[in-house]
């Protein structure tokens, strides 16, 4: 069910996309993609209290320990509400004088932006208080529900993109209120839920010193490391759009949207895969948890490569026949974002189990300066160089040193043997690439830019993962894929 979801949403995200550019226009789209950006980077925090929360409350199951999981719930379900509060009082102060005074927003077009923030502030409000809730349906690997409130997502943008097509209003504004109900609904089903079906859901304030004295340290780094990683990517927003606008902005909005798609496919594995690692290391079992790391390093770039590269190929036939009107970077932007997510997937393995650990001080803090530098770069940069591209291709760069650092952190950790790694991940990724790089060579040669290329050459590279995955893999591997074709089949 977590990849029908997976799929649906990626068709959904495609889709949406296509018609929110054409209702909003090129501009208003990129006032949406850089303000809720800006809007992201204020909600940093949000991703780290969801790491400690799924690491407490995995942990508690793990070990069976009711108490500490209960703990862990109320105590980060406290924090959570605690902190949405102080963001959008930060919000409503320092990030709306930002939005007036900093953001290149034409004149005409501020009070619909201002509009528009103020629904993402709603929207981030409750994708904060939703996390502890989130964590709890994972750390339960409760998957089905998961997968059916994605669905209901997925519909629900859906409903948003069909009244954008028949509405007379300011459609910037209409949008941002409609995502803002969106949210709501999708967090209140969240919260039922949870109450429902589980114990240690009790929605009440709760304080315990030590505890949160032991989180601390493990929410600390996790914040700096999320607050760099929004600084890096969101960051690169804000600069396009004090360089050169809200045109460009839309370009990047295109790209993201892209990778946003791509992303969805990976993310399942690791989504389902995360729960394992951190019960595997609370219960002793070291091993398992690096089999589990190697293998879905190894499947996630295999699933990315099968995506990415025919996109990369076929940049602008894909981009064409998505939007219609293409516009100006949308195709470089999408090749540097894709390129970036092609190394991406191979980090979350990683960190997930440095966050299982518990030490992920350098990972967090160290690790994460990789994307920070390239604000700082990008912006002196950009002064001699007027090229938007810059920023996007220093983040493909920072991406290949958080992965190489995070490998090193992670064999020192727990002894990961780096040449078993490079057999079982990086030979077989590095065998993939050569092999689909050549097959898209050869077809752009041969043949003319056509939809039928593309199709020609999604099914080649779907071959080649094939055959790479049965040259490259154990018997138990191939077994127990045999095993899940017949299940399903």
């Amino acid at each position: 069910m977590l990849y029908v979801r997976m799929l649906l949403m990626m068709c959904v995200t495609l889709y949406t996309s296509r018609v929110v550019l054409e209702a909003l226009g090129v501009e208003d789209y990129g006032i949406n993609n850089v303000v809720a950006g800006f809007v992201s980077i204020l909600g940093f925090y949000t991703s780290s209290l969801s790491n400690a929360a799924q690491r407490y409350l995995s942990l508690g199951l793990g070990q069976n320990n009711h108490e500490m999981t209960v703990a862990g719930f109320r105590q980060c379900f406290t924090l959570m509400l605690v902190i949405s509060v102080l963001i959008f009082f930060l919000g409503e102060t320092i990030g709306l004088w930002f939005v007036c005074n900093k953001l290149v927003i034409p004149p005409e077009r501020l009070s619909a932006a201002i509009w528009l923030y103020q629904f993402a502030l709603i929207s981030m409000t409750c994708s904060i208080n939703q996390v502890s809730f989130v964590a709890v349906i994972i750390a339960r690997e409760k998957m089905n529900f998961y997968a059916y409130l994605g669905l209901l997502e997925a519909f629900s943008r859906l409903a948003v993109a069909y009244v954008l097509i028949i509405a007379r209003s300011d459609l910037l504004i209409l949008f941002g209120a409609l995502t803002a109900i969106s949210s709501v609904l999708s967090f209140s089903l969240y919260v039922w839920y949870c109450r429902k079906s589980f114990d240690e859901c009790v929605c009440k304030m709760y304080w315990n010193a030590p505890l949160v004295k032991e989180m601390s340290g493990f929410i600390g780094y996790n914040l700096f490391g999320c607050f760099a990683w929004s600084a890096g990517i969101q960051g690169v927003n804000i600069l396009l759009n004090l360089f050169f606008g809200p045109l460009v902005n839309a370009a990047r909005a295109v790209a993201v949207q892209i990778s946003a798609a791509v992303s969805r496919f990976t993310d399942s594995i690791m989504t389902a895969v995360k729960p394992p690692i951190i019960k595997s290391y609370s219960s002793g079992n070291v091993k398992y948890m690096i089999m589990l790391i190697e293998k879905s390093s190894k499947y996630s770039f295999m699933l990315a490569c099968l995506i990415v590269f025919p996109v990369l190929f076929e940049t602008e036939l894909v981009l064409h026949l998505w939007l219609g009107k293409v516009p100006e970077y949308a195709v470089v932007f999408t090749r540097l974002v894709l390129c970036e997510q092609l190394v991406g997937v191979l980090v979350p393995p990683l960190w997930i189990a440095a966050n299982a650990t518990g030490n992920i001080k350098n990972s967090q803090v160290f690790g994460r300066l990789f994307t920070l530098s390239v604000l700082p770069i990008s912006y002196f940069l950009l002064f001699y160089i007027k090229n938007p591209a810059l920023p996007m291709i220093l983040l493909v760069i920072a991406q290949i040193g958080y992965w190489l650092y995070n490998l090193y952190d992670i064999h020192r950790q727990v002894q990961l043997d780096l040449s078993h790694y490079f057999r079982r991940v990086i030979l077989p990724s590095t065998l993939l690439v050569s092999i689909v790089y050549l097959i898209g060579e050869i077809l752009q040669s041969s043949f003319s830019p056509s939809l039928l290329r593309l199709i020609v050459m999604g099914c080649c590279m779907l071959l080649a993962v094939v055959f790479v995955f049965l040259i490259m893999s154990e018997p138990s591997e191939r077994d127990f894929v045999r095993k899940m074709i017949k299940k399903k089949f």
